[in-house]
Order: structure tokens, then C-alpha cells, then sequence
């Protein structure tokens, strides 16, 4: 009935000029009115609770707009305005509790009652599709799956083999995009233990992540102020949704069709009898999930060691004393690099590493702009002094353990020793009832990019004319998408 009256209205309006009725014009401005009434009004507010947080004095779509533009800035100032640790707001047209502190840290991360899946679909706006428990149980089974031993160990030929794939195109000397060319070295990483047909079609994988780009992209902030009206951006992602279904289902056809097994998260699927649909889910959330934390990660990761003189060198010695103690080639390049690489066995990537380690914990810490929002779909919650209504959202912002001060001097610095003082909180991972599924094999693949990126290449960051810089430029943490840098630079790769 709404899309009728919306052809209607929009044809009216476009034949304007000729329009006789006065009845079909005065339908038009009614419908204008109704939907500038539904964006603007701001209900007055029932009186408050006296256990309720402060609220902050914003209307909703402000807040909004806001979230969805400068969500860092948005959350750090809310605090200040309020004078509170926990504040209240309207947010997406639900009632939402912000929390920081130690308190709110752990509420967060061990309260059952605050789901995730229940979010989705209010976040990204009119239309979205409810999870299935079932699914996304099916989905972490998956990934615990993949994440055995020896699954890992199979799939680090194949992860190296599309690093040298991917960066021979690179030439022996090119500067690039930090925030694309590194993505699409992790996005085919996902393909490959996803599925190794898509990956092996270079034009099928290209059309395949520009699909998932337009999945993942950032719901326009007006979708959500109504969420009843589908815009542009829905059917974009949706016709993207139905074309990465399509894709997925030809793999699957193809895959059975040919009698041939490989080892990748298809095949474990196909085995064990699973849908379409759930294959579908499983690789698109492996895709969504696994491609951009870990593009955005691995960036920074190879920025930051680069551009600190002290750990670039202990982590080029440590690399070079890693390969030395597997192999006894002196000449490591080429496929010989990829082949001395694959044969370290999987034990010794993930113990025998530490500064590595300690540049990737630190690396999480500063360059993952990430706002955490669940939803108390249990009873009330008693948080201090003050109440979460049961159906609230509740918003806990990273930068409240990242960028605390309290836990870490000076805390936008990259300082990979921090990692040391093991009492210092961090949830780079997450942490308790919402600490990430794929981290084993996430800490596996950025080990792998980056041991490969500095074997091969010298790499430096330079700016917008190609000379070298000392600095690098701080993370956007109000970009949560992908943490760009705030000034515009490149980085060089030069191949030894």
C-alpha cells in the first residue's frame, strides 16, 4: 500500500505542470508533511525514572546523524555533556544506555542478556532481515571448525600462495592506497578459505568484493529515522545480497557437479549437508566480518612497524630468526620464500613470535575504532545507581578501555611494550560472552601478510608527492569502517 501511494505521489509530482486534481495534489502535500512529521517530531518525553542515567539533550535524529558521522567524537562528548559515566539517548528509535568505566566494561562483555543479533536489523534500517539463532550457531560452529589445527596448517600455503599472487601485481615498485590495497590482499585470503573456485576467478572474486562492499556498507542515517521506508541504499544492498546468492549457489552446483573435494569452508559445508542458505550466511558473514577487521588491521599493523625505526628492527631480526631456525636456505625470494614459509609448522607461528605479537595487540588497540551495541532482551539491569530497561540498546565504546588514559600513558601512541603488563584490561578481541570467534585464525593470516610484505618488500609511507615521512599520520577513529588516516599519504613498496 506505502509503495503504491509512493508511485502515485512520485508521478503526480513529476507531471506537476498538468496536474488538474486538486484532490492528487493536496495527497501529495499531505504525504510530504506526513514524512517531514515523522523525522522532525520529538515525542514529548514521559517524566523519568529516578533510577534512569542522565539523558543527553539531543533529539533523536540528531543523534543519529550524528552516530553514524562522528560516532567517536558523538559518544566522547556525550559523556562530557552529561557530567556521567553512563548517560542515556535515542538511538535508532530506541531507548539507549551508553556505558564507560570498569563497570560498564564488564556489564558489557558478561551480561547474557545483551544480544547482538537482535541489533542488526534495527542498525541497518528499513528492511533488514532477523538473524536465526540456529544460523548463527551454525556459523561459529564453522569457525571453530576451520580454526582446528589441522585445518590451520593446510591453509598456510594457500594463504602465502595468494600473498605472492596478489602482491606480484604490485611490480617491483609501487605506492599505494593503504586503506584499498591492503584490503583486497585480505578480502582473497577469505575467498581462498571460503571457497578455492571463487578464488581462483580473479574476475569472479573482484565482482564478488565490490557485492560485499555494497552489503557492508554504512546504512545511511535516515533509513533508520524510517525504518518503514526502503531508500536507494536498500535495494542497492539487497540486489547486491541477491547477486552474492547467485554466486554462492553456482559454487555449490559447480562443486558437486565436478565430483572434486578441496579443503576450504565450502566443502566442509557441502559434507556436512548444509543449505544454500546457510552456506550462503556463513560465507557472507565470513566476508563481511573477516575482510575488514583484518584489511584494516593488517594496514596498520605494516604502517606502524614501518614507521617505527626500534620495532621495525626487532621485528625484522625476529622474522629473520623465525625462517632461519625452519630452514637452511640462504636465498629466500620468489617461490622459494612461499615454500620455506609453508613449511614452519603452525606451533611455532603462534608461539615462537613475540614482538609480533605484541605489535599486533597494540595495533588492535590503537586502530579499531569499534562501538559495540547490544540489546537487553532479559529483564531490567542494574548497572550502579541507575537501571537498563529491559529492550534498551546498550552502546559500549572501545576507545573507553583503548584510549583510557587511566590504563595507558599517552594512549594515541603506538607502544607495542605495553602488551607486557598483562593487568592492563584490553578487548582488542573482545572479551567473555562477545570475544570474537575467528581470532586464531585472524592472528594467523596478519602474521602470515605481514612476514611475507616485509621478506619481500622495503616498504616506507610517504605523502601526497611521494617523499618519505617520519610521522605517521594518526587513525580517524570517527572513520569505524576502515580507520583511515587523517592526512592523506601513501604507502611504497619496493621489492628487494
Amino acid at each position: 500500500m506505502l509503495q503504491s501511494t509512493l508511485t502515485l505521489a512520485l508521478a503526480s509530482c513529476n507531471g506537476f505542470p498538468t496536474l488538474r486534481d486538486v484532490g492528487s495534489l493536496t495527497s501529495v502535500i499531505l504525504l510530504l508533511l506526513a514524512l517531514l512529521y515523522k523525522v522532525l517530531y520529538v515525542p514529548v518525553a514521559s517524566p523519568p525514572r529516578e533510577d534512569a542515567p542522565p539523558r543527553l539533550p539531543l533529539p533523536s535524529w540528531k543523534v543519529t546523524q550524528l552516530f553514524f558521522e562522528k560516532r567517536f567524537d558523538f559518544i566522547k562528548d556525550g559523556f562530557k555533556a552529561t557530567s556521567s559515566s553512563i548517560y542515556q539517548t535515542t538511538l535508532f528509535q530506541h531507548n539507549a544506555i551508553v556505558l564507560s568505566g570498569d563497570e560498564g566494561r564488564q556489564l558489557f562483555f558478561k551480561e547474557k542478556a545483551l544480544c547482538l543479533y537482535d541489533t542488526f536489523s534495527i542498525m541497518m534500517g528499513s528492511g533488514a532481515a532477523k538473524f536465526d539463532p540456529h544460523q548463527v550457531g551454525g556459523v561459529v560452529r564453522r569457525m571453530a571448525s576451520i580454526q582446528r589445527p589441522d585445518n590451520l596448517q593446510k591453509l598456510i600455503p594457500l594463504i602465502l600462495s595468494e600473498c605472492q599472487l596478489k602482491m606480484n601485481a604490485w611490480g617491483r615498485e609501487s605506492i599505494l592506497d593503504p586503506c584499498s590495497s591492503l584490503h583486497e590482499v585480505a578480502f582473497q585470503l577469505v575467498m581462498r578459505i571460503a571457497s578455492f573456485d571463487i578464488a581462483n576467478d580473479p574476475v569472479l572474486s573482484a565482482r564478488l568484493k565490490s557485492l560485499v562492499d555494497t552489503v557492508d556498507s554504512i546504512t545511511n542515517p535516515y533509513s533508520t529515522w524510517l525504518p518503514w521506508l526502503p531508500g536507494p541504499a536498500l535495494f542497492h544492498k539487497f540486489f547486491a545480497s541477491v547477486q552474492i546468492y547467485r554466486i554462492v549457489q553456482a559454487a555449490i552446483n559447480a562443486r558437486k557437479k565436478s565430483g572434486i573435494k578441496r579443503d576450504d569452508m565450502l566443502q566442509q559445508m557441502i559434507d556436512e549437508g548444509d543449505g544454500t542458505i546457510q552456506i550462503f550466511g556463513c560465507m557472507l558473514g565470513l566476508s563481511l566480518a573477516g575482510a575488514r577487521a583484518t584489511g584494516t588491521i593488517v594496514t596498520w599493523l605494516i604502517m606502524q612497524i614501518t614507521s617505527n625505526p626500534v620495532w621495525s628492527s626487532n621485528v625484522q631480526e625476529e622474522v629473520k630468526t623465525f625462517i632461519s631456525t625452519h630452514t637452511s636456505s640462504t636465498s629466500l625470494s620468489g617461490d622459494v620464500l612461499i615454500q620455506a614459509l609453508s613449511e614452519i609448522p603452525l606451533t611455532s607461528w603462534e608461539s615462537q613470535t613475540p614482538n609480533l605479537d605484541l605489535c599486533i595487540r597494540e595495533t588492535l588497540r590503537t586502530s579499531q575504532p569499534y562501538t559495540a551495541v547490544r540489546k537487553n532482551i532479559g529483564p531490567d539491569v542494574t548497572i550502579g545507581s541507575y537501571v537498563i530497561p529491559s529492550g534498551s540498546l546498550v552502546v559500549y565504546p572501545f576507545s573507553d578501555t583503548a584510549l583510557n588514559p587511566k590504563y595507558y600513558s599517552d594512549p594515541t601512541r603506538w607502544d607495542p611494550s605495553r602488551g607486557t603488563k598483562k593487568e592492563t584490561p584490553f578487548i582488542g578481541w573482545g572479551a567473555g560472552k562477545h570475544a570474537c570467534k575467528g581470532q586464531r585464525l585472524a592472528t594467523l593470516s596478519m602474521k602470515l601478510v605481514v612476514v611475507y610484505a616485509l621478506m619481500r618488500f622495503d616498504i616506507t609511507m610517504v605523502d601526497g608527492q611521494g617523499k618519505k615521512i617520519n610521522h605517521l599520520p594518526p587513525p580517524d577513529w570517527n572513520d569505524s569502517a576502515t580507520c583511515r588516516l587523517k592526512e592523506r599519504c601513501g604507502i611504497k613498496f619496493v621489492e628487494k
